[in-house]
């Protein structure tokens, strides 16, 4: 039994049974951690130009309610021109938003102003009036020069009330834009992600981040389609794509964008992918150490087990081997005596004739040659017994089944002569060589063959044969005798253990059972047929043992 593959069998097991589990959690893990990542930008965009929309139309309608208030507060001063300019000087001062103010007539005239401001700033009372949305004019947002200076500004105009109808018919007001511009900027998130605002026809109305200058570069706002609010993926005036969300200022034709780099949105994502790796990693290393910590333990029992029971297997194997092989070698004494006495006969008459004279030295070579011959008969007979007796076991060996064969009828051949049984061999010639150890094979046969001598203890007649199936790639054995056969309601228990046909005593009923678990062990197996005198009219039985070559 392989235990390093048992060993590498049960880590790859646990490492399987352990990972692919963690695996698909990570799998999960990151698909959702994706989705709640693209969800949280999406939503953080969509929100944060939502709320910069609110607060930009929050921011004109607290300009427009503060107009209102200072043009409540005119005719308090009866259209003095230094009273005026005193406070809205001041108001310029506590509101810091503001420019400079200006006051016009029902022609459109400016009739006083803190500051110069060139005919385009007039308004057409009748015309404009229509025009106002909340007292601004929205899409009046222009360049205004203060000394070096151009700073983004738009005008605001609220009627004056009646008591100063006949000089002024609206209070205006020049408001400086860029405080728009760092409301939004305190928007910008993480390195790429920005808010600026933007007209209907995708002109900035605010500098951005990275260099768009207001009023002067535009966006392709395609993607916008007249909706109020809405997001995707495109590619920004920087040429790089990015996921933006927009939101139209309520009541402006304005549109507040927040957009962020995708390549640092995905780059969370990276980030998270390799977090989990790492974490896949670790998880990988500790359980492949408690997964060789575990099988190490597995096979180490396993092996003791295992090398307990064949020792237990090894003693009951050679058991039934030495019972067999006292049964086959019982004719063996005769056998040796002969080429013994024949020896020693050999060298009583050469020792005589060595001490007459005239004999010659090639008729003492012959006697000694003679006593070789008889000598090395004995010492092949004593050889093949021991061959037999002998155990080793390498499950890397391949043997010739014919050669051990014919070793085991040198045995028991003369036994088989003692008891007046005709033994009858074919080998096919030229078959590949059985792959099992020698020991395994000899026990399987000896066994064989003893049972077919025991079951003709008046005589009878034993074949063996072999042959080559090279479809199974397989060697059969056949062992048939021609005694009494086994009955049918014997037959299908002769391989179990303990059982046996023979009387009390005589037999443990284990022979052919390990005989037969011996041959399963190795890729092969054993059949048996037999007939009785009650069903045939030749009685026999025939053992088929086949063995794998491969």
């Amino acid at each position: 039994m392989n235990f390093e593959k048992l060993r590498i069998l049960l880590i790859v097991a646990f490492m399987l049974v352990s990972l692919v589990p963690l695996a698909s959690l990570g799998y999960k893990v990151i698909s959702q951690g994706e989705t709640q990542i693209e969800e949280k930008a999406s939503s953080y965009l969509k929100s944060l130009s939502k709320r910069n929309a609110e607060a930009i139309k929050g921011f004109m309608v607290e300009r427009t309610n503060e107009l209102s208030n200072l043009s409540n507060i005119i005719c308090i001063f009866d259209f003095n021109p230094r009273m005026l300019k005193t406070h809205f000087e001041q108001m310029k001062e506590q509101y810091s938003p503001y420019l400079g103010f200006y006051l016009l007539d029902k022609s459109g005239k400016s009739i006083f102003s803190t500051l110069n401001v060139s005919d385009s700033l007039e308004l057409n009372s009748m015309r404009e009036s229509e025009n106002l949305l909340l007292g601004v004019r929205a899409d009046n947002i222009f360049m205004f020069n203060s000394g070096q200076k151009q700073i983004p500004a738009f005008k605001i105009c609220t009627p004056v009330p009646k008591g100063s109808r006949e000089l002024c018919q609206h209070l205006c007001a020049l408001v400086d834009f860029r405080l728009v511009e760092n409301l939004l900027r305190k928007s910008n998130i993480e390195a790429t992600g920005e808010v600026y605002l933007i007209n209907k026809e995708g002109r900035f109305l605010s500098a951005s981040r990275f260099g768009a200058q207001a009023l002067v570069d535009h966006i392709p706002i395609k993607a916008i389609d007249g909706k109020n609010h809405g997001l995707y993926e495109t590619i920004d005036y920087r040429g790089e794509r990015v996921l933006q969300a927009y939101q139209k200022v309520d009541a402006f034709p304005w549109y507040a964008i927040a957009d962020q780099d995708m390549a640092e949105i995905l780059n969370r994502i990276n980030t998270l992918e390799k977090e989990v790796i790492i974490y896949g990693v670790l998880t990988a290393i500790i359980v492949f150490g408690l997964a060789f910590f575990i099988s190490t333990v597995i096979v180490n029992i396993l092996k003791s087990k295992y090398m307990y029971e064949k020792e237990l297997e090894f003693q009951v194997i050679q058991k039934e081997k030495l019972a067999s092989l006292g049964l086959l070698t019982s004719g063996l004494a005769h056998e040796l005596n002969t080429p013994l006495a024949n020896a020693l006969l050999y060298t009583q008459i050469a020792k005589e004739e060595l001490e007459e004279s005239g004999i010659g030295i090639e008729t003492i070579q012959q006697r000694l040659s003679t006593v070789v011959d008889e000598v090395r008969q004995g010492s092949k007979i004593v050889r093949n017994l021991l061959d037999f007796s002998r155990h080793s076991q390498s499950d890397a060996q391949t043997n010739d089944g014919n050669k051990i064969l014919r070793k085991l009828m040198d045995i028991a051949g003369p036994h088989c002569a003692s008891n007046k049984i005709e033994v009858t061999i074919e080998l096919e010639k030229g078959m590949p060589d059985i792959k099992a150890d020698a020991s395994t094979i000899q026990a399987i046969l000896t066994n064989l063959v003893a049972n077919a001598i025991e079951a003709m203890p008046d005589g009878g007649k034993i074949k063996l044969k072999t042959r080559y199936v090279k479809v199974l790639k397989m060697i059969k054995i056949e062992i048939a005798d021609s005694g009494p056969g086994i009955a049918k309601d014997e037959l299908i228990k002769i391989f179990n253990p303990f059982f046996t046909t023979k009387k009390q005593g005589e037999g443990t009923g284990l022979g052919l059972f390990v005989s037969y678990e011996m041959a399963r062990k190795l890729g092969g197996d054993i059949k048996v047929i037999s007939s009785t005198r009650h069903n045939s009219i030749n009685s026999g039985t025939i053992f088929t043992v086949e063995l794998p070559t491969e």
